[in-house]
């Protein structure tokens, strides 16, 4: 059975509200996990204390609370089954039938009662919030702590399990009880390494102008580490390599998305007087052998002319 959150809080049911809020204090103070964090006999009173204040600490609550006992959070149901049989000709209800699943003197049940027209249930308190994860945890999948504030249960702490693979901006519905909905935004924070498209995921990679003329290793990164990529002879700048499987998770499947790698040629902003010698005889070399080609094309059509 419930304990009376009169006892709870030291008080009796005709304490002023300036005492109700003094014994509060007083038992938070003593009972707070910070004083006592390997007690959890404190915490759970503590937890109960703040349950009882949720309470009587509220005029409304405690009115309510004086007048139906352990059932206030239902007063509305009651008020409105009330009103119903009154205006129905004593359709009859009594709290015992109310919650503990019994039927009325009239032949209806609870669920039929509250199924009707003109008959309203409150529904549970919502709390809404925003669910930071790194890309990391998109990748493996992970377990966060919540603490909610609710009412006639107090403060309390939650877990939430976010899936391997979640979208940015997906919503994760939560319902600890019949009173509480908790709707999460998830918000996957920016990477630095990566940027995301669905479970691919895209990385530049920057290689020197004579690396990709002539080719080389690089080290591409990826969520679980460093893979070896080799760049091929001439690659062009903005060229896209995919790695198979390097990308986040499909879902609860066993399937991954891709990496791609875009190479980013990087044109040296400086050059020594050897490095600008060197380039220079490298365009000569390329222009005199483009000239030859040239000179070739001509003469071949030059020939085919003749005959």
């Amino acid at each position: 059975m419930p304990q009376n959150y009169y006892d709870i809080l030291g008080v009796s049911r005709n304490a002023s509200d300036k005492d109700i809020k003094s014994a509060y204090r007083r038992m938070a103070r003593k009972l707070h996990p910070d004083v006592n964090p390997d007690d959890s006999r404190a915490q759970n009173q503590f937890k109960k204390v703040n349950e009882a204040y949720e309470v009587v600490g509220d005029p409304a609550r405690r009115k309510d609370y004086d007048h139906f006992g352990d059932n206030w959070k239902h007063a509305d149901q009651i008020r409105n089954v009330n009103a119903g049989r009154s205006s129905t000709g004593g359709i009859g209800f009594n709290l015992g039938d109310l919650f503990g699943g019994g039927r009325g003197t009239g032949g209806n049940s609870f669920g039929d009662m509250f199924s009707g027209p003109g008959t309203h249930m409150r529904g549970p308190v919502r709390h809404e919030g925003t669910l930071e994860v790194s890309l990391d945890e998109v990748y493996a999948g992970v377990t966060h702590r919540i603490s909610i504030n609710s009412v006639g249960s107090g403060p309390r702490n939650l877990e939430v399990q976010v899936p391997r693979g979640v979208r940015d901006g997906r919503k994760i519905r939560l319902r600890p009880d019949n009173d509480t909905e908790i709707i999460l935004t998830v918000n996957v924070r920016s990477d630095s390494r990566f940027s995301r498209k669905g479970a691919n995921l895209l990385t530049d990679i920057a290689v020197n102008l004579l690396d990709a003329v002539l080719g080389c290793e690089v080290e591409v990164p990826t969520i679980t580490g460093r893979v070896a990529l080799q760049i091929p002879m001439g690659t062009q700048n903005g060229r896209s390599f995919k790695i198979k499987g390097k990308g986040l998770p499909m879902g609860d499947s066993k399937q991954f998305g891709d990496l791609y790698a875009t190479i980013n040629v990087r044109l040296p902003e400086s050059l020594s007087d050897e490095e600008r010698q060197l380039y220079k005889q490298l365009r000569d070399i390329r222009s005199a052998t483009s000239g030859e080609r040239f000179a070739r094309i001509g003469e071949d059509n030059t020939d085919g002319a003749g005959d």
